[in-house]
């Protein structure tokens, strides 16, 4: 201690600055072996590499497209019941799409009673019927399709611009064929006659115009009943002398206005009766008649 203190700084500072500088070489040659990394790049502004690149998405296959929806899927989709007016709905849409076997069972289910039709809904089955079972090469149950058709309906006849000529002509030839026992059938008489036609509102509800046949009546009720009314009451202020009315000269004025006024309305809807009951006249309707004749005189259905 008295060595080193006695030299002072002069000794004790070139020690130190050796010993400093051996321990920075030793350092230095160690860090010489292990890899230095070089600081990041920075890309020029605007260049690819200064955006974010998104990650790498995996390659998808292509899918093939879908096949075309079956017509018996589009058709059942109208519904699950077995009423008529639904089962002639999927035979219609089924004999658009051309599923002939679907046509046939649906108004099959129609023609056969199984759906509870109308008579009009039973028509259209049996002309759907009779149509799939000959497309399909069962010409023997298409010829008892299309006879029941024509006994129910003898004027019935295939749209030609919506069935196929084969078709029309297979048609007509059971017509044909069939031709006198359909007269047999059809020679029971008849419930509707144009007649009746001429009798408003009779003529109205022959023809299956309910709503039409109570307007006309109605109308010509009161038009009729104002004017017997109004009749009758000027008979009774007429002096039978003179013809004139008397203390009653200015209300039998106005009373013979409303009496031509009602006989007029009365007319017209007579004469707008007939026509119409004429112009809508059909001895093949569908739909039963409304009124009819029978031996025991008219009859009136509502």
């Amino acid at each position: 201690m008295r060595l080193i203190s006695a030299r002072g700084p002069k000794v004790v500072a070139p020690l130190l600055l050796a010993a400093w500088l051996a321990v920075a070489n030793g350092a230095a040659e160690a860090a010489d072996g292990a890899p230095v990394a070089a600081p990041p790049a920075r890309a020029a502004p605007g260049s690819p590499a200064a955006e974010p690149s998104e990650p790498a998405r995996p390659a998808t296959t292509a899918t093939p497209p879908a096949p075309a929806t079956v017509p018996a899927t589009t058709t059942a989709s109208l519904g699950t019941g077995t009423d008529a007016a639904w089962a002639l709905e999927r035979a219609r849409a089924a004999y658009e799409y051309g599923d002939l076997e679907m046509v046939v069972d649906s108004a099959r289910m129609v023609a056969e009673g199984r759906a509870h039709p109308s008579p009009a809904q039973r028509v259209q089955a049996l002309r759907l019927l009779g149509i799939g079972l000959f497309l399909t090469g069962r010409p023997e149950g298409a010829e008892t399709a299309f006879f029941d058709l024509l006994r129910q309906k003898p004027g019935a006849k295939l749209d030609p611009t919506h069935t196929r000529p084969d078709v029309v002509a297979f048609f007509e030839t059971v017509r044909s064929r069939h031709a006198e026992e359909l007269q047999q059938a059809a020679g029971g008489p008849s419930r509707k006659h144009l007649l009746l036609a001429l009798l408003p509102p009779v003529g109205q509800f022959q023809n299956g115009d309910r709503g039409r046949g109570v307007a006309v009546a109605v109308i010509e009720a009161i038009s009729l009943g104002t004017a017997i009314g109004s009749y009758v009451q000027l008979k009774t202020w007429v002096n039978r002398s003179d013809q004139t009315f008397g203390p009653h000269t200015d209300d039998a004025n106005k009373l013979k206005v409303v009496n031509n006024v009602s006989i007029g309305v009365f007319a017209a809807t007579v004469l707008f009766g007939i026509v119409d009951g004429i112009a809508n006249f059909h001895h093949d309707d569908d739909e039963p008649p409304l009124a009819w004749l029978t031996p025991g005189g008219l009859t009136l259905r509502f």
